[in-house]
C-alpha cells in the first residue's frame, strides 16, 4: 500500500452579511468595501421565492492556501472597519463560509488558528465550515 503524500485541502471563504432589512448599498458605504457579490430583495430563488437581500466579499487566495490564510485575508480587509463590522453584524445576519475540501482518509478535520476565532467572535461574525470531497462531485458512468 503506498502512503498518500498530505497535502493542504483546498479550500476558500466568504463573509455575507444577509436577511431582509438588509441594504446593500448601505453596507458599501458603511464599511467603505465594495462587495464582490450583492443583490436586493428583488431576486427571486429557482422556485420563484424571493430571497433575502445579500452583500459579500470573497477571499482572493487560490484554493491551494490554507483556510486559515483564507479567513485571515477576510479579516484583513474588515480591519480598518471593525467598528461598523460589529455595528452591521448586531443588526445582520453575518456568516464566514469557509469550504474545505476533505480529500483523504487521514484527514480527520481541521484546526482553526485562535486569533482568528477571538476576531470572529469579538466581532459577532458566526462560522460555517462546509466540507467537500471530490467525490462529492464525481459522477458515474
Amino acid at each position: 500500500m503506498e502512503m498518500e503524500t498530505q497535502r493542504e485541502p483546498k479550500s476558500w471563504a466568504m463573509i455575507a452579511i444577509f436577511g431582509p432589512k438588509v441594504k446593500p448599498m448601505e453596507i458599501t458605504s458603511k464599511l467603505g468595501i465594495d462587495p464582490d457579490y450583492f443583490h436586493d430583495s428583488d431576486i427571486k430563488d429557482i422556485e420563484n421565492n424571493p430571497m433575502d437581500p445579500h452583500w459579500q466579499i470573497n477571499s482572493t487566495l487560490g484554493p491551494e492556501s490554507p483556510v486559515n490564510e483564507h479567513i485571515w485575508e477576510l479579516l484583513k480587509r474588515l480591519a480598518p472597519a471593525r467598528k461598523e463590522m460589529k455595528d452591521l453584524a448586531s443588526l445582520h445576519e453575518t456568516c464566514l463560509y469557509a469550504s474545505v475540501e476533505f480529500a483523504s482518509q487521514e484527514r480527520k478535520g481541521i484546526r482553526l488558528e485562535k486569533r482568528t476565532m477571538l476576531l470572529l467572535g469579538e466581532l459577532g461574525v458566526n462560522l460555517e465550515i462546509l466540507p467537500w470531497s471530490e467525490e462529492d462531485f464525481e459522477t458515474s458512468a
